[in-house]
Protein backbone atom coordinates (compact mmCIF):
# COMPACT_ATOMS: atom_id res chain seq x y z
CA UNK A 1 0.00 0.00 0.00
CA UNK A 2 1.15 3.63 -0.50
CA UNK A 3 1.97 5.48 2.02
CA UNK A 4 -0.52 7.98 3.13
CA UNK A 5 0.56 11.57 2.38
CA UNK A 6 -1.69 15.18 2.87
CA UNK A 7 -1.27 18.41 1.23
CA UNK A 8 -0.54 21.57 2.92
CA UNK A 9 -4.16 22.08 2.24
CA UNK A 10 -5.20 19.09 3.78
CA UNK A 11 -3.50 19.57 6.66
CA UNK A 12 -4.83 23.16 7.37
CA UNK A 13 -8.26 21.58 7.42
CA UNK A 14 -7.17 19.49 10.21
CA UNK A 15 -7.61 20.13 14.00
CA UNK A 16 -5.03 22.03 16.28
CA UNK A 17 -3.23 19.47 18.19
CA UNK A 18 -3.30 19.64 21.77
CA UNK A 19 -0.33 21.53 23.05
CA UNK A 20 2.52 19.25 24.83
CA UNK A 21 2.86 18.27 28.19
CA UNK A 22 5.56 20.66 28.24
CA UNK A 23 3.71 23.39 27.21
CA UNK A 24 1.07 22.82 29.56
CA UNK A 25 3.67 23.15 32.20
CA UNK A 26 4.60 26.18 31.46
CA UNK A 27 1.74 27.34 31.75
CA UNK A 28 0.31 26.00 34.71
CA UNK A 29 3.51 26.46 36.68
CA UNK A 30 3.06 30.00 37.25
CA UNK A 31 -0.56 29.60 38.30
CA UNK A 32 -0.06 27.35 40.34
CA UNK A 33 2.75 29.37 42.26
CA UNK A 34 0.01 32.88 42.40
CA UNK A 35 -2.42 30.09 43.94
CA UNK A 36 -0.30 28.78 46.55
CA UNK A 37 1.18 31.75 47.21
CA UNK A 38 -1.57 33.57 47.23
CA UNK A 39 -3.71 31.27 49.52
CA UNK A 40 -0.82 32.15 51.85
CA UNK A 41 -1.34 35.35 51.33
CA UNK A 42 -4.89 35.20 51.66
CA UNK A 43 -4.71 33.08 55.14
CA UNK A 44 -1.84 35.46 56.90
CA UNK A 45 -4.16 37.45 58.59
CA UNK A 46 -5.58 33.77 60.74
CA UNK A 47 -1.97 32.98 61.37
CA UNK A 48 -0.93 33.38 65.26
CA UNK A 49 0.88 36.50 66.01
CA UNK A 50 4.47 34.72 66.48
CA UNK A 51 4.25 32.57 63.33
CA UNK A 52 3.26 35.27 61.06
CA UNK A 53 6.50 36.78 60.43
CA UNK A 54 7.57 32.84 59.56
CA UNK A 55 5.02 32.79 56.85
CA UNK A 56 5.30 36.49 55.72
CA UNK A 57 9.53 35.27 54.96
CA UNK A 58 8.37 32.15 53.01
CA UNK A 59 6.28 34.03 50.68
CA UNK A 60 8.72 36.51 50.38
CA UNK A 61 11.46 34.10 49.63
CA UNK A 62 9.29 32.24 46.90
CA UNK A 63 10.71 35.01 44.33
CA UNK A 64 14.05 33.84 44.45
CA UNK A 65 13.76 30.22 41.99
CA UNK A 66 11.86 31.79 39.89
CA UNK A 67 14.54 34.96 39.63
CA UNK A 68 17.28 32.42 38.88
CA UNK A 69 15.18 30.80 36.11
CA UNK A 70 14.35 33.23 34.90
CA UNK A 71 17.80 34.82 34.76
CA UNK A 72 18.68 31.37 33.11
CA UNK A 73 16.34 31.85 30.14
CA UNK A 74 17.12 35.42 29.44
CA UNK A 75 19.66 36.05 26.81
CA UNK A 76 23.13 38.11 28.18
CA UNK A 77 22.73 41.87 27.45
CA UNK A 78 20.55 44.92 28.53
CA UNK A 79 17.32 42.38 28.75
CA UNK A 80 18.81 41.45 31.68
CA UNK A 81 19.27 44.15 33.97
CA UNK A 82 15.59 44.27 35.07
CA UNK A 83 15.94 41.07 36.50
CA UNK A 84 19.19 41.39 37.89
CA UNK A 85 17.70 44.55 39.64
CA UNK A 86 14.59 42.40 40.19
CA UNK A 87 16.66 39.68 41.99
CA UNK A 88 18.90 41.98 43.83
CA UNK A 89 16.07 43.85 45.37
CA UNK A 90 14.28 40.61 46.62
CA UNK A 91 17.77 39.27 47.97
CA UNK A 92 18.11 42.76 50.19
CA UNK A 93 14.37 42.70 51.16
CA UNK A 94 14.72 39.43 52.29
CA UNK A 95 17.56 39.48 54.37
CA UNK A 96 15.47 42.01 56.12
CA UNK A 97 12.50 39.32 56.37
CA UNK A 98 14.25 37.34 58.18
CA UNK A 99 15.70 40.13 60.98
CA UNK A 100 11.96 41.30 61.00
CA UNK A 101 10.68 37.34 61.26
CA UNK A 102 13.13 36.54 64.17
CA UNK A 103 12.14 40.03 65.95
CA UNK A 104 8.41 39.68 65.66
CA UNK A 105 9.02 35.85 67.15
CA UNK A 106 11.53 37.26 69.55
CA UNK A 107 10.58 40.68 70.74
CA UNK A 108 6.91 41.67 69.55
CA UNK A 109 5.74 43.67 66.62
CA UNK A 110 6.66 47.13 67.91
CA UNK A 111 10.36 45.74 68.15
CA UNK A 112 10.16 44.07 64.78
CA UNK A 113 9.22 47.16 62.77
CA UNK A 114 11.41 50.05 64.64
CA UNK A 115 14.93 47.46 63.87
CA UNK A 116 17.41 49.32 62.14
CA UNK A 117 18.06 46.48 59.83
CA UNK A 118 14.87 45.79 58.88
CA UNK A 119 14.33 50.06 58.17
CA UNK A 120 17.77 50.18 55.78
CA UNK A 121 16.65 47.24 53.88
CA UNK A 122 13.05 47.91 52.75
CA UNK A 123 14.46 51.42 51.67
CA UNK A 124 17.68 49.76 50.02
CA UNK A 125 15.25 46.56 48.13
CA UNK A 126 12.37 49.27 47.52
CA UNK A 127 14.84 51.58 45.38
CA UNK A 128 16.46 48.21 43.34
CA UNK A 129 12.75 47.00 43.09
CA UNK A 130 11.58 50.51 41.33
CA UNK A 131 15.01 50.61 39.21
CA UNK A 132 13.99 47.32 37.71
CA UNK A 133 10.45 48.64 37.19
CA UNK A 134 11.49 51.91 35.56
CA UNK A 135 14.33 49.82 33.37
CA UNK A 136 10.80 48.09 32.02
CA UNK A 137 9.05 50.87 31.38
CA UNK A 138 12.12 53.05 29.54
CA UNK A 139 12.75 49.67 27.97
CA UNK A 140 9.48 48.70 26.76
CA UNK A 141 8.31 52.26 26.23
CA UNK A 142 10.99 53.42 24.51
CA UNK A 143 9.05 54.56 21.34
CA UNK A 144 5.95 55.72 23.48
CA UNK A 145 7.47 58.39 25.52
CA UNK A 146 4.76 61.37 25.24
CA UNK A 147 2.26 58.31 26.62
CA UNK A 148 4.15 57.32 29.44
CA UNK A 149 4.98 61.13 30.18
CA UNK A 150 1.14 61.68 30.25
CA UNK A 151 0.68 58.56 32.09
CA UNK A 152 3.40 59.69 35.12
CA UNK A 153 1.54 63.29 35.46
CA UNK A 154 -1.70 61.44 35.58
CA UNK A 155 -0.61 59.69 38.32
CA UNK A 156 1.33 62.25 40.05
CA UNK A 157 -2.00 64.35 40.12
CA UNK A 158 -4.05 61.88 41.61
CA UNK A 159 -1.36 60.32 43.78
CA UNK A 160 -1.54 64.31 45.25
CA UNK A 161 -5.05 63.89 45.70
CA UNK A 162 -4.03 60.61 47.66
CA UNK A 163 -1.98 62.63 49.51
CA UNK A 164 -4.01 65.70 50.36
CA UNK A 165 -6.97 63.74 51.54
CA UNK A 166 -5.41 61.25 53.61
CA UNK A 167 -2.30 60.58 53.83
CA UNK A 168 -1.29 64.11 55.15
CA UNK A 169 -3.94 64.33 57.24
CA UNK A 170 -3.22 60.89 58.97
CA UNK A 171 0.64 61.97 59.46
CA UNK A 172 -0.21 65.29 60.65
CA UNK A 173 -2.49 63.39 63.65
CA UNK A 174 0.75 61.28 64.71
CA UNK A 175 2.92 64.23 64.89
CA UNK A 176 4.94 62.55 62.61
CA UNK A 177 8.42 64.24 61.71
CA UNK A 178 9.01 66.59 58.34
CA UNK A 179 11.63 64.70 57.76
CA UNK A 180 9.63 61.06 57.50
CA UNK A 181 6.93 63.14 55.91
CA UNK A 182 9.44 63.90 52.99
CA UNK A 183 10.80 60.32 53.34
CA UNK A 184 6.97 59.29 52.87
CA UNK A 185 6.23 61.63 50.57
CA UNK A 186 9.19 60.73 47.60
CA UNK A 187 7.88 56.98 48.50
CA UNK A 188 4.03 57.49 47.51
CA UNK A 189 5.37 59.95 44.60
CA UNK A 190 7.65 57.65 43.40
CA UNK A 191 5.77 54.84 43.41
CA UNK A 192 2.95 56.57 42.08
CA UNK A 193 4.78 57.73 39.08
CA UNK A 194 6.34 54.18 38.10
CA UNK A 195 2.93 52.85 38.61
CA UNK A 196 1.51 55.12 36.01
CA UNK A 197 4.57 54.24 33.15
CA UNK A 198 4.01 50.65 34.32
CA UNK A 199 -0.19 50.83 33.12
CA UNK A 200 1.14 52.28 30.01
CA UNK A 201 3.58 49.73 29.24
CA UNK A 202 0.93 47.35 30.08
CA UNK A 203 -2.46 47.92 28.20
CA UNK A 204 -1.35 50.23 25.33
CA UNK A 205 -0.26 46.72 23.07
CA UNK A 206 -2.95 44.92 21.50
CA UNK A 207 -2.27 42.14 23.14
CA UNK A 208 -0.68 43.02 26.29
CA UNK A 209 2.13 40.86 28.18
CA UNK A 210 1.46 38.76 31.33
CA UNK A 211 4.68 39.34 33.10
CA UNK A 212 4.70 42.93 32.22
CA UNK A 213 1.22 42.93 34.04
CA UNK A 214 2.71 40.85 37.06
CA UNK A 215 5.10 43.24 37.43
CA UNK A 216 2.51 46.32 36.92
CA UNK A 217 0.41 44.84 40.04
CA UNK A 218 3.44 43.95 42.28
CA UNK A 219 4.15 48.02 41.79
CA UNK A 220 0.39 48.66 42.78
CA UNK A 221 0.53 46.33 45.61
CA UNK A 222 4.20 48.24 46.74
CA UNK A 223 1.70 51.18 47.00
CA UNK A 224 -0.98 49.55 48.67
CA UNK A 225 1.54 48.65 51.03
CA UNK A 226 3.08 52.20 51.24
CA UNK A 227 -0.30 53.71 51.86
CA UNK A 228 -1.68 51.15 54.40
CA UNK A 229 1.96 51.55 56.66
CA UNK A 230 1.05 55.62 56.30
CA UNK A 231 -2.70 55.44 57.64
CA UNK A 232 -1.72 52.50 60.49
CA UNK A 233 -4.09 49.64 58.36
CA UNK A 234 -3.45 46.65 60.45
CA UNK A 235 -3.14 44.41 56.80
CA UNK A 236 -0.60 46.21 55.41
CA UNK A 237 1.88 42.73 55.18
CA UNK A 238 -1.03 41.72 53.09
CA UNK A 239 -0.08 43.93 49.38
CA UNK A 240 3.44 43.44 50.98
CA UNK A 241 3.34 40.04 50.28
CA UNK A 242 1.06 40.18 47.24
CA UNK A 243 3.69 42.35 45.62
CA UNK A 244 6.28 39.71 46.06
CA UNK A 245 3.99 36.92 44.85
CA UNK A 246 3.49 38.96 41.58
CA UNK A 247 7.52 39.17 40.96
CA UNK A 248 7.56 35.19 41.15
CA UNK A 249 4.60 34.93 38.41
CA UNK A 250 5.98 37.71 36.09
CA UNK A 251 9.70 35.39 36.77
CA UNK A 252 7.71 31.68 35.93
CA UNK A 253 5.32 32.97 32.97
CA UNK A 254 6.78 31.71 29.52
CA UNK A 255 6.94 34.57 27.84
CA UNK A 256 9.31 36.35 30.70
CA UNK A 257 12.04 37.28 28.16
CA UNK A 258 9.98 39.53 26.26
CA UNK A 259 9.35 41.42 29.31
CA UNK A 260 11.50 43.91 28.40
CA UNK A 261 11.38 43.80 24.69
CA UNK A 262 10.55 46.86 23.26
CA UNK A 263 6.81 47.89 22.61
CA UNK A 264 4.70 49.22 20.38
CA UNK A 265 4.69 52.67 18.60
CA UNK A 266 0.88 53.81 19.21
CA UNK A 267 -0.31 57.58 17.33
CA UNK A 268 1.06 60.34 19.65
CA UNK A 269 -2.16 62.29 19.25
CA UNK A 270 -2.50 64.96 21.93
CA UNK A 271 -6.28 65.67 21.67
CA UNK A 272 -8.29 68.07 23.05
CA UNK A 273 -9.79 66.30 25.72
CA UNK A 274 -6.51 64.82 26.42
CA UNK A 275 -4.85 68.62 27.28
CA UNK A 276 -8.01 68.91 29.22
CA UNK A 277 -7.32 65.97 31.06
CA UNK A 278 -3.71 66.59 32.01
CA UNK A 279 -4.56 69.98 32.66
CA UNK A 280 -7.16 68.61 35.54
CA UNK A 281 -4.41 66.15 36.72
CA UNK A 282 -1.40 69.52 36.88
CA UNK A 283 -3.81 71.84 39.09
CA UNK A 284 -6.14 69.08 41.38
CA UNK A 285 -3.25 68.89 44.03
CA UNK A 286 -2.79 72.28 44.48
CA UNK A 287 -6.53 73.13 43.69
CA UNK A 288 -7.41 71.10 47.04
CA UNK A 289 -4.59 71.90 49.27
CA UNK A 290 -5.83 75.79 48.65
CA UNK A 291 -9.43 74.69 49.69
CA UNK A 292 -7.77 73.04 52.43
CA UNK A 293 -6.18 76.46 53.78
CA UNK A 294 -9.25 78.40 53.16
CA UNK A 295 -10.92 76.01 55.66
CA UNK A 296 -8.50 76.11 57.66
CA UNK A 297 -7.31 72.79 57.36
CA UNK A 298 -3.63 71.26 57.44
CA UNK A 299 -2.24 71.81 54.11
CA UNK A 300 1.08 70.72 53.13
CA UNK A 301 3.17 73.37 51.35
CA UNK A 302 5.75 70.35 50.81
CA UNK A 303 3.68 68.85 48.10
CA UNK A 304 2.92 71.99 46.11
CA UNK A 305 7.05 72.62 46.14
CA UNK A 306 8.07 68.69 45.23
CA UNK A 307 4.61 68.09 42.74
CA UNK A 308 5.82 71.63 40.75
CA UNK A 309 9.83 70.57 40.80
CA UNK A 310 8.44 67.16 39.41
CA UNK A 311 5.81 68.26 37.25
CA UNK A 312 7.28 71.37 35.13
CA UNK A 313 10.07 69.09 33.90
CA UNK A 314 7.70 66.62 32.57
CA UNK A 315 5.42 69.32 31.34
CA UNK A 316 8.17 70.40 29.61
CA UNK A 317 9.84 67.44 28.24
CA UNK A 318 5.86 66.99 26.55
CA UNK A 319 6.32 70.00 24.98
CA UNK A 320 9.44 69.78 23.52
CA UNK A 321 8.92 66.28 22.32
CA UNK A 322 5.53 67.84 20.11
CA UNK A 323 7.80 70.61 19.36
CA UNK A 324 9.74 67.85 17.71
CA UNK A 325 7.23 65.98 16.28
CA UNK A 326 5.40 68.92 14.96
CA UNK A 327 9.14 70.16 12.57
CA UNK A 328 9.35 66.73 11.73
CA UNK A 329 5.60 66.75 10.44
CA UNK A 330 6.22 69.99 8.38
CA UNK A 331 9.42 68.89 7.02
CA UNK A 332 8.42 65.31 6.35
CA UNK A 333 5.28 67.59 4.28
CA UNK A 334 7.90 69.80 2.75
CA UNK A 335 9.72 66.77 1.43
CA UNK A 336 6.12 65.43 -0.20
CA UNK A 337 5.55 68.58 -1.77
CA UNK A 338 8.60 69.80 -3.46
CA UNK A 339 10.55 66.26 -3.86
CA UNK A 340 9.63 63.90 -6.59
CA UNK A 341 9.04 60.59 -4.97
CA UNK A 342 10.62 58.45 -7.32
CA UNK A 343 14.11 59.86 -7.47
CA UNK A 344 13.78 61.84 -5.02
CA UNK A 345 15.07 65.22 -6.81
CA UNK A 346 13.22 68.45 -6.41
CA UNK A 347 10.02 68.49 -8.18
CA UNK A 348 8.91 70.79 -11.15
CA UNK A 349 7.59 73.14 -8.63
CA UNK A 350 10.43 73.05 -6.47
CA UNK A 351 12.46 73.25 -9.63
CA UNK A 352 10.28 76.79 -10.96
CA UNK A 353 10.29 78.00 -7.78
CA UNK A 354 13.99 77.92 -7.40
CA UNK A 355 14.69 79.58 -10.99
CA UNK A 356 12.10 82.28 -9.74
CA UNK A 357 14.33 82.87 -6.86
CA UNK A 358 17.58 82.79 -8.54
CA UNK A 359 16.37 85.08 -11.47
CA UNK A 360 15.28 87.26 -8.97
CA UNK A 361 19.30 87.63 -7.38
CA UNK A 362 20.00 88.79 -11.01
CA UNK A 363 20.47 87.08 -14.60
CA UNK A 364 24.28 87.03 -14.46
CA UNK A 365 26.12 83.91 -15.45
CA UNK A 366 22.42 82.11 -14.89
CA UNK A 367 21.75 79.22 -17.02
CA UNK A 368 18.46 76.79 -17.60
CA UNK A 369 19.36 73.18 -18.77
CA UNK A 370 16.27 71.69 -20.16
CA UNK A 371 17.22 67.67 -20.66
CA UNK A 372 14.65 65.07 -22.34
CA UNK A 373 16.51 61.58 -22.46
CA UNK A 374 16.32 59.38 -25.94
CA UNK A 375 15.78 55.93 -26.16
CA UNK A 376 13.83 56.05 -22.77
CA UNK A 377 10.21 54.49 -23.98
CA UNK A 378 11.97 51.58 -25.81
CA UNK A 379 13.57 50.34 -22.87
CA UNK A 380 10.37 50.94 -21.01
CA UNK A 381 7.84 49.53 -23.33
CA UNK A 382 10.52 46.16 -23.67
CA UNK A 383 11.54 45.62 -20.09
CA UNK A 384 8.88 46.86 -18.00
CA UNK A 385 7.87 49.96 -15.75
CA UNK A 386 10.00 48.59 -13.08
CA UNK A 387 13.41 49.05 -15.41
CA UNK A 388 12.33 52.32 -16.58
CA UNK A 389 11.81 53.14 -12.96
CA UNK A 390 15.47 52.37 -12.19
CA UNK A 391 16.74 53.76 -15.52
CA UNK A 392 15.09 56.99 -14.53
CA UNK A 393 16.65 56.62 -10.75
CA UNK A 394 20.09 55.67 -12.28
CA UNK A 395 20.24 58.94 -14.49
CA UNK A 396 18.91 60.69 -11.19
CA UNK A 397 22.16 59.71 -9.36
CA UNK A 398 24.62 60.67 -12.16
CA UNK A 399 23.20 64.41 -12.43
CA UNK A 400 23.54 64.81 -8.55
CA UNK A 401 26.84 63.55 -8.43
CA UNK A 402 29.11 66.09 -7.22
CA UNK A 403 26.96 68.90 -7.32
CA UNK A 404 27.31 72.18 -6.20
CA UNK A 405 25.52 73.41 -3.54
CA UNK A 406 24.39 76.63 -5.48
CA UNK A 407 22.85 73.57 -8.49
CA UNK A 408 20.08 72.51 -9.17
CA UNK A 409 18.96 69.11 -10.93
CA UNK A 410 15.20 68.59 -10.63
CA UNK A 411 12.34 66.32 -12.76
CA UNK A 412 10.32 68.07 -14.64
CA UNK A 413 8.19 65.10 -15.48
CA UNK A 414 8.70 61.85 -17.01
CA UNK A 415 11.97 61.46 -18.56
CA UNK A 416 12.66 65.41 -18.84
CA UNK A 417 15.06 67.05 -16.37
CA UNK A 418 15.94 70.57 -15.39
CA UNK A 419 19.75 71.67 -14.40
CA UNK A 420 19.89 75.47 -12.99
CA UNK A 421 23.31 76.56 -12.56
CA UNK A 422 25.36 80.11 -12.02
CA UNK A 423 28.93 81.11 -12.80
CA UNK A 424 31.53 81.36 -15.65
CA UNK A 425 31.46 78.10 -17.36
CA UNK A 426 29.05 76.76 -15.31
CA UNK A 427 26.19 75.83 -18.00
CA UNK A 428 29.77 73.97 -20.40
CA UNK A 429 30.36 71.86 -16.81
CA UNK A 430 27.09 70.90 -17.13
CA UNK A 431 26.92 69.97 -20.48
CA UNK A 432 30.11 68.03 -20.10
CA UNK A 433 28.40 65.90 -16.97
CA UNK A 434 25.21 65.11 -19.20
CA UNK A 435 27.41 64.03 -22.26
CA UNK A 436 29.32 61.29 -19.67
CA UNK A 437 25.50 60.08 -19.43
CA UNK A 438 25.00 59.69 -22.48
CA UNK A 439 28.57 57.55 -22.79
CA UNK A 440 27.52 55.08 -20.18
CA UNK A 441 25.64 52.01 -20.33
CA UNK A 442 23.05 50.96 -17.59
CA UNK A 443 22.73 47.95 -16.37
CA UNK A 444 18.84 47.54 -15.96
CA UNK A 445 16.65 44.21 -15.66
CA UNK A 446 19.96 42.47 -16.16
CA UNK A 447 20.94 43.81 -19.51
CA UNK A 448 22.75 46.80 -20.47
CA UNK A 449 20.80 49.48 -22.39
CA UNK A 450 22.12 52.75 -23.49
CA UNK A 451 20.24 56.03 -23.77
CA UNK A 452 20.79 59.84 -25.32
CA UNK A 453 20.12 63.01 -24.20
CA UNK A 454 19.01 65.90 -26.22
CA UNK A 455 19.41 68.96 -24.18
CA UNK A 456 18.63 72.88 -24.75
CA UNK A 457 20.56 75.71 -23.13
CA UNK A 458 18.98 78.97 -22.40
CA UNK A 459 20.66 81.58 -20.54
CA UNK A 460 19.47 84.33 -18.42
CA UNK A 461 18.85 87.82 -20.22
CA UNK A 462 17.48 90.92 -18.15
CA UNK A 463 14.02 91.29 -17.42
CA UNK A 464 13.58 87.23 -17.61
CA UNK A 465 10.71 85.42 -16.67
CA UNK A 466 10.57 82.11 -15.38
CA UNK A 467 8.14 80.89 -18.11
CA UNK A 468 10.39 83.02 -20.70
CA UNK A 469 13.53 81.00 -19.74
CA UNK A 470 11.87 77.42 -18.99
CA UNK A 471 10.43 78.35 -22.83
CA UNK A 472 14.00 79.11 -24.68
CA UNK A 473 15.20 75.72 -22.75
CA UNK A 474 12.67 73.88 -24.04
CA UNK A 475 12.28 74.88 -27.71
CA UNK A 476 16.19 74.68 -27.62
CA UNK A 477 16.02 70.63 -26.50
CA UNK A 478 12.88 69.74 -29.57
CA UNK A 479 15.74 71.77 -31.67
CA UNK A 480 18.28 69.58 -30.34
CA UNK A 481 16.25 66.19 -30.70
CA UNK A 482 16.10 66.52 -34.20
CA UNK A 483 20.20 65.33 -34.13
CA UNK A 484 19.09 62.70 -31.24
CA UNK A 485 21.17 59.73 -31.22
CA UNK A 486 21.23 56.56 -28.26
CA UNK A 487 24.05 57.00 -26.52
CA UNK A 488 25.16 60.24 -27.66
CA UNK A 489 24.73 63.73 -26.87
CA UNK A 490 22.40 66.52 -29.02
CA UNK A 491 22.91 69.96 -27.19
CA UNK A 492 21.40 73.75 -28.94
CA UNK A 493 21.35 76.87 -27.35
CA UNK A 494 18.58 79.36 -26.82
Amino acid sequence: MAPLTRTPEALASLPHTRPGAADRRNVLTPRLYVALTGLAVVTYPVWPAHQQGWLLLAVCLSPLPALVTGLRRTTPGAARVAWWLLLAGTVVYDVGNAVWAWRLAEAGRAAADADSVVRLTMITGGALMLAASLTVVLRRGRADTGGIIDSVIAAIGLSGVLWSIVLFPAMTADGMSTDQQIIRFLNVFLLAGTLGGMLRVSLVPYRPSAPVLLLCASVAFALAQSVSAVIGAGWQNIPYMAAFVAVGGAALHPSMAQMTAPGPTPVDDLTTGRLVFLGIMLAIAPAIGGVRAVLGLPSDGLLLAISSVVMIPLVMARIARLSRARRAAEAALHRLATSDSLTGLPNRAASVERITRELAAGPEDLAVLFCDLDGFKPVNDRLGHAAGDALLIGVAEHLRARLRVEDLVGRFGGDEFVIVCRGPGAADAMVDRVRTLAARPFTIGGEQVRIGVSVGVADAQPHDTTDAILTRADLAMYEAKKRKKVGALSVASA
